[in-house]
């Protein structure tokens, strides 16, 4: 996941992309994400989701801002084409987000 998000930065803006963690020197701030929902719900209606905890931090550790970060996909029946697609849909949105939360939380700064 961590790899497909830093893929939608560098789509995004290349040339502001987060560095990866092979990438040489210590970056100033770091986004942290933490995967908190990952699955296919079947309880009303079938539906992946996906849920992330975001954090940037500065190189000392202390918290610049985080969020929350939730959103679903509807599957049109439970099956394996059906739940790719309706993960691929969730985590563009997802990845979107992100993206557009941690350039406004950097632009506060």
């Amino acid at each position: 996941m961590q790899a497909r998000l830093i893929d939608s930065f560098e789509n995004y803006d290349i040339a502001h992309a987060p560095l990866r963690t092979t990438d040489f020197g210590q970056a100033d701030y770091q986004l942290l994400i933490d995967i908190r929902r990952f699955r296919v719900a079947t309880d009303d209606e079938p539906r992946a989701e996906i849920g992330l905890s975001a954090r940037i931090v500065d190189k000392n550790g202390r918290v610049i801002a985080s969020r929350i970060i939730e959103t679903s996909e509807k599957l049109d029946k439970i099956e394996p084409a059906a739940a790719v697609a309706a993960f691929d849909a969730a985590f563009a949105r997802i990845a979107k987000e992100v993206i557009h939360w941690t350039g406004a939380s950097a632009a506060m700064k």
